[in-house]
């Protein structure tokens, strides 16, 4: 009989409840995403998702075309050699690799179904007044954050990157950080001997390019895929307590404004106001284009084999999107590209004019 000497567990805000086998390939993942989720045990009836090396056998399956099996409540993706079947209300992820990217599209259903959803955003609290910060990578959400918390009196720090909302309120995703050289002025600390070596920004392009050529046939191999996250000298993962020790945070907030984040080749900043409708279109797109091909293939192929109804999927996502902007001040800031410096002090300003702080 497995007992929970065989399982580390996970709530996320009593959303979602998960275990995962110990000695599992995910486990580092798990400990730069879940970490602050962590929980001593779980009673099995408990458990959304069980994250394993091996899933129950199946009988019976259809073939996808070659690309996957599947049948009522499970699927069986061939390339990545990953099973997700439902036993009763348990569902369980199986596979001898880093399961994170399956993780995400099932994590997203099962917080749709108590009408949650994750996006794509960072966010703080500003003297109890939640903050959402959506924007796309690279346009300056981690440099505004820590303005934030730096310049406005009474705020506490929620989510960098993902972040967990409801009709009324957003949640914490204290996850670990991804550190990159052209950080080093918002962290200086981390820079310090004693933590990883990291390329020069000017190297990070090529890098990137020879990275994005080289990950398909990594990916075939799940243990050196494993080792290639751990010594990449692209970025490094630190926790959000070390990335930001001296800031207070916060486990929830209620939803006030929605600050949008983007880049633009024009000269001028902009501040518009941006409808429910466009906002929402723009949350589940990002969210999708953000969580990587993997998770995309994922959701696909559950729509494709019936675990999930894709329209609903992104409808009940669109729904818990269009409850929390709505009456609320939902803005899109356009910040010039040539001045990326300048992001966080342009955050600061924009909100304490939006939220009539002081």
């Amino acid at each position: 009989m497995e007992t929970e000497k065989h399982w580390l567990y996970y709530n996320i805000h009593d959303l979602v409840r998960m275990r995962l086998e110990k000695g599992h390939m995910s486990e580092r993942s798990f400990e730069l995403f879940f970490s602050p989720f962590r929980t001593n045990f779980l009673k099995e009836e408990e458990i959304d998702l069980s994250v394993q090396n091996k899933a129950p056998e199946i009988s019976e399956y259809s073939d996808a075309g070659g690309s996957y099996y599947f049948g009522d409540n499970h699927l069986y993706f061939i390339r990545y050699k990953v099973h997700l079947l439902k036993r009763n209300d348990l569902w369980i992820l199986a596979g001898q690799r880093d399961l994170l990217p399956f993780v995400h599209p099932v994590l997203q259903m099962l917080c749709l179904r108590k009408k949650h959803c994750m996006i794509h955003g960072a966010s703080v609290a500003i003297n109890g007044r939640g903050v959402l910060l959506p924007g796309w990578g690279g346009t300056g959400k981690t440099s505004s954050i820590i303005c934030i918390l730096k310049e406005i009196l009474g705020s506490s720090f929620l989510s960098d990157d993902f972040s967990f909302i409801s009709l009324d309120l957003i949640y914490s995703n204290p996850k670990a950080f991804s550190i990159y050289p052209y950080h080093r002025a918002l962290f200086p600390h981390l820079f310090k001997s004693g933590h990883k070596i990291l390329i020069p920004s000017c190297l990070s392009n090529i890098f990137e390019k020879v990275r994005t050529i080289v990950k398909p046939a990594i990916m075939a191999f799940p243990r050196l895929e494993n080792i290639a996250k751990r010594i990449t000298p692209e970025n490094m993962q630190v926790s959000a307590r070390q990335a930001l020790p001296d800031f207070e945070f916060s486990d929830k907030a209620k939803i006030d404004t929605v600050l949008f984040i983007e880049r633009y080749s024009g000269g001028k900043i902009v501040l518009e106001d941006i409808s429910v409708d466009r906002a929402r279109q723009r949350l589940i797109g990002n969210w999708m284009y953000e969580i990587g091909k993997c998770s995309q293939e994922m959701i696909v192929a559950m729509g494709g084999a019936g675990i999930i109804d894709l329209s609903e999927y992104f409808s009940q996502m669109g729904t818990v999107i269009d409850l929390a902007c709505r009456n609320r001040e939902v803005k899109l800031l356009r910040l010039p590209k040539m001045l990326p410096q300048e992001t966080g002090r342009t955050v600061v300003t924009t909100l304490k004019e939006i939220m009539r702080i002081g």
